[in-house]
């Protein structure tokens, strides 16, 4: 097996390659803009550092959102591309499993929608069953009284209990996706709403 995972749904793009022993190499760049310019750069690199080919992957992951359309968006057509191309299998990851990955549970994923709301999901201690996704105003999410992690938290100026995630997203979606490798998330976008586009 050889996995590779990368991350365009935030303000950083991140690519990460795997086996069964864990994460070969990973790189993460900070970044608001410009993600899809820098995503297949990034990923010759991580293959030339690793040593190994493009023909070698056995697999592919990818964040599916939510988060910047245009990031979701470039994150998913490189998945599909490199899918296609390779006839590999191709694996989805939520940006909420990925923020969640490896934090105590329970726990809430909080992310800034940057329209003055946020997107959550809270992750219990049974870590296969999670509450579903919603859009929340500040006032609701205050309300939470335990850990939580996220962009979002940040924003809304909450601390307590705050627990950030260290881990490179990519390396999270790629160890996401390695443990469920028989039964995949599909390739789809998560937006948990319409897009701000009129014609």
């Amino acid at each position: 097996m050889l996995l590779l995972a990368f991350d365009t749904t935030a303000n950083s793009v991140s690519v990460a390659l795997l086996n069964e022993s864990g994460v070969i190499a990973s790189r993460c760049l900070e970044m608001v803009r410009g993600q899809g310019e820098a995503l297949i750069p990034m990923i010759s690199d991580i293959m030339t550092e690793s040593g190994h080919q493009m023909n070698e992957l056995t697999d592919v992951a990818v964040s599916v959102g939510p988060g910047s359309f245009t990031g979701v968006r470039v994150g998913l057509a490189t998945a599909r591309g490199i899918g296609l191309a390779l006839g590999i299998s191709m694996h989805g990851v939520t940006t909420f499993e990925m923020a969640a990955y490896g934090l105590q549970r329970p726990v809430m994923v909080v992310l800034d929608t940057k329209r003055g709301d946020f997107y959550t999901q809270i992750f219990s201690q049974e870590k296969n069953q999670p509450e579903s996704p919603c859009i929340q105003t500040a006032e609701s999410v205050l309300l939470w009284a335990g850990h939580w992690t996220g962009d979002g938290v940040l924003v809304l100026g909450k601390t307590s209990g705050f627990v950030p995630n260290t881990i490179i997203p990519a390396e999270a979606v790629g160890l996401i996706a390695c443990s469920r490798l028989s039964r995949p998330l599909p390739v789809e976008p998560i937006y948990l709403r319409d897009a701000d586009v009129t014609v």
